[in-house]
């Protein structure tokens, strides 16, 4: 039989070229943290997820025409820093070498990353510094201990002069591309700082500024202020990265409705409403995912949706999406909202509710979540058990009934009034035909 032109391949020569290809250990450290977001999540946002002012991290490093301002910053802000705290750069670089060995201090931070960094050892580290000593910096003048008179250099400061910087920052340093490793950054305040407060502190400190994250901020503070010194520093030991930590001043607080069930279907929020669920605001000193059903009285924390909300939200899902150690408790709260929110009509609801602070439109606010939730998976649903308890009591056609009727007669005075002269209309007319029914049978001797 002819063989068609065929020829035997070179075994020897394809055996070596795809031995070479092959590696030896994972492509991702179990530590790997910081992610590039994955293209399915950012085509729905693409600007959520990139930074506007200041690149923080390996990520956006080599886009210096955008962030040319800022750089300058980072490095005035570096000379700073040390001169404030009489510390040459020499002095600082040797001790961060005597943190730990400085190739295992390297390592450490670039397994953080999901991609291998192409920058040497030396760009690698200078870019740590810089980029968390601006951090240190830009927090520390943020915080009201860092007076204007006794730091005169406030005065040229583009931060401090710019009323509009402080929610260009946070949208940019809460990017999950554009995070420094936690360690790193904790690692330059024990050497550099006075150490006056916790690290956690000064961040969200700097963070409770923007008026729609101050809630999230007070809430982790309060929260963690009444644990004993061991469990702090537990927790500390966990944060990841800024962002992580603000994942934490959200969901820690949180207090899981128990129960076993995974529903994640539940009707939207004004078919609820008529269903007989009774919906009421709550205060948010327990997180805004503390939402609870008891009774047909579903009580939800207030939520503030503002320009950062989106970015955040988004920012934290995708972390959740991405990192095996966290559990998608956003993702959770997302697809809830998600339920509840199908039109601006649920938005208008919820708003007279004050359940949601809206500074965006409702129709805006409306697609918010829904956009939110597109193309991800949910592991381990958190209101699962109170999607279950609400679809049971909406199902009861009697809560249905007794709805309607304080709906459509007792919702206000005149219909009370209406209702009342109605019935006792219905009782004179009763009573009347009974009267003559009874003379037509029984007329008087």
């Amino acid at each position: 039989m002819a063989n068609h032109g065929r020829r035997n391949i070179d075994v020897k020569a394809l055996e070596q070229s795809m031995k070479e290809k092959l590696r030896s250990h994972s492509p991702l450290s179990a530590e790997c943290c910081i992610f590039r977001v994955p293209e399915l999540l950012r085509r729905h946002k693409p600007e959520a997820y990139a930074p506007d002012i200041v690149s923080i991290g390996p990520f956006h490093h080599r886009n210096s025409k955008l962030f040319a301002t800022m750089k300058d910053v980072k490095q005035w802000y570096l000379n700073s820093l040390l001169s404030r705290k009489k510390m040459t750069l020499k002095a600082l670089i040797q001790l961060i070498q005597g943190i730990d060995n400085i190739t295992v201090f390297e390592k450490r931070a670039r397994d953080y990353y999901a991609e291998s960094i192409d920058l040497d050892q030396n760009q690698f580290i200078e870019m740590m510094i810089i980029d968390g000593c601006f951090l240190l910096e830009l927090f520390t003048r943020s915080d009201c201990l860092y007076q204007l008179d006794t730091n005169p250099d406030m005065v040229n400061d583009p931060v401090s002069n710019m009323s509009c910087m402080v929610q260009y920052l946070c949208h940019d340093l809460l990017l999950l591309e554009n995070q420094l490793p936690w360690f790193v950054l904790k690692s330059l305040y024990n050497i550099i700082c006075d150490k006056e407060m916790p690290l956690t502190l000064l961040v969200l400190n700097f963070f409770s500024g923007l008026s729609s994250l101050s809630q999230y901020c007070m809430n982790y503070l309060e929260h963690t202020h009444d644990e004993d010194a061991s469990k702090k520093n537990t927790h500390d030991e966990e944060i990841l990265h800024i962002l992580d930590l603000m994942r934490s001043a959200i969901v820690v607080p949180f207090h899981k409705f128990e129960s076993n069930e995974k529903v994640t279907a539940l009707p939207h929020a004004t078919v609820l409403a008529e269903g007989g669920i009774v919906f009421r605001t709550i205060s948010s000193d327990d997180g805004i995912m503390s939402v609870d059903f008891k009774d047909g009285l579903l009580t939800i924390p207030q939520l503030a949706i503002a320009e950062t909300t989106e970015p955040l939200f988004r920012n934290l899902i995708a972390f959740e999406q991405c990192y095996h150690g966290r559990d998608h408790k956003v993702t959770s709260y997302a697809l809830l909202m998600n339920n509840l929110i199908a039109s601006s009509e649920d938005v208008d609801f919820l708003c007279d509710k004050r359940i949601i602070n809206n500074w965006l439109n409702a129709e805006d606010a409306s697609q918010l979540f829904s956009k939110l939730y597109s193309d991800t998976f949910v592991v381990n649903f958190c209101y699962g058990g109170l999607c279950a308890a609400v679809n049971k009591y909406y199902k009861v056609r009697w809560n249905q009934w007794l709805a309607r009727l304080k709906r459509d007669y007792l919702s206000n005075p005149w219909k009370i009034t209406s209702l009342v002269a109605a019935f006792i209309l219905l009782v004179l007319t009763l009573l009347q035909t009974t009267y003559t029914i009874q003379q037509y049978y029984s007329p008087p001797k």
